[in-house]
């Protein structure tokens, strides 16, 4: 090869080589894209739906109401008035007959504040047993018109009410007490009110049942 062609060959490689480090230098200094994140995904939660409330409402226990008689202390304080009142139709007398010796406690003048209805049993001879807090006592007035208000306003409820019951016997705290303020016996059971305690209404009707 003559010098001429030397030469020549020699630039071309100079430039191929110029032009191969020219274009590293230049890819060096582009930035170098990061790679795209995949956007993040949320797993799919299911969200448990609030429990829904039934339709068709169920109809209260006892929603039907019978209508029955308190005898309550009249406005003289010596006998006894009648007040109607409704209560609510139970499964059981004896669920019944203690409705009606919580409203009586609630609305007669002659059961003391605080006084509660423990519990309520009825014998197969037709026996009322009703068991109250040591308030009836406690916290009872005293004197005799009082307490026979309380005893007989409370049997005589019980028993024109419930002809299954035929008398009322008081306890306190699930005992036999002697009595409550001194002047009735509790160690025995009482029924209807005598005579002269009960509703004038009541009264000529007990005086014409005596006659005929």
């Amino acid at each position: 090869m003559s010098r001429k062609g030397v030469f020549i060959a020699a630039t071309m490689a100079v430039l191929m080589i110029v032009a191969a480090v020219y274009v590293t230098f230049w890819l060096v200094g582009q930035p170098v894209s990061e790679p795209t994140a995949a956007p993040e995904t949320t797993p799919n939660r299911t969200h448990a739906a609030a429990p829904k409330a039934s339709d068709a409402s169920e109809p209260a226990p006892g929603s039907e109401v019978i209508p029955i008689k308190l005898y309550v202390p009249a406005g003289s304080g010596r006998s006894l008035a009648t007040e109607e009142q409704e209560i609510q139709l139970e499964d059981s007398v004896q669920k019944q007959v203690r409705q009606v010796v919580e409203l009586l406690v609630r609305r007669s003048a002659s059961f003391p504040d605080g006084v509660e209805v423990r519990e309520v049993f009825i014998t197969s001879q037709g026996v009322a047993y009703v068991d109250f807090s040591p308030e009836l006592v406690q916290e009872h007035p005293g004197g005799t018109s009082a307490e026979e208000l309380t005893v007989f306003g409370l049997s005589h409820t019980l028993v024109v009410n419930f002809p299954v019951i035929k008398t009322v016997k008081i306890l306190v705290e699930g005992r036999e007490i002697q009595t409550i303020a001194g002047h009735l016996d509790l160690t025995v059971p009482y029924g209807r009110a005598p005579d002269y305690l009960r509703p004038e209404s009541e009264r000529s009707e007990s005086r014409n049942n005596e006659t005929s």
